[in-house]
């Protein structure tokens, strides 16, 4: 529910609408001359509001990776289970002939990356 006060309420009926903002924590439209001229607050709605928009790039890409992280792997052992079995299935192409052979990869690797083998 919208509410809504002229702008002579914040002068004569502040505590009642500080009241109103923290019990609510919803905005109220304060009006002048009959227009929309500002919206106020408490300060925790506020808060809540804007929380995350002055994370830097670094917060954000962790917050991504681990949610991320949390949406796929419910724990550590069901992420180390997953990539032992990847291993495994990887190490069975090899075997079987089905992947790629190691020099390829080292050599498309190398022209790629403009990389030499010597140390």
């Amino acid at each position: 529910m919208a509410f809504i006060r002229p702008c002579a309420d914040l002068r004569n009926h502040y505590n009642e609408i500080s009241k109103i903002c923290h019990e609510t924590k919803e905005p109220i439209y304060i009006t002048k001359n009959g227009t929309n001229d500002l919206v106020l607050l408490s300060d925790e709605a506020y808060e809540e509001l804007t929380k995350g928009l002055e994370e830097t790039e670094e917060e954000r890409i962790d917050r991504l990776v681990s949610e991320h992280f949390d949406k796929h792997y419910a724990n550590f052992e069901e992420f180390q289970k997953d990539i032992i079995k990847k291993i495994e299935e990887a190490m069975q192409e090899i075997k079987e002939g089905k992947g790629i052979p190691m020099e390829e990869v080292v050599s498309e690797m190398e022209a790629k990356y403009h990389l030499s083998r010597e140390i």
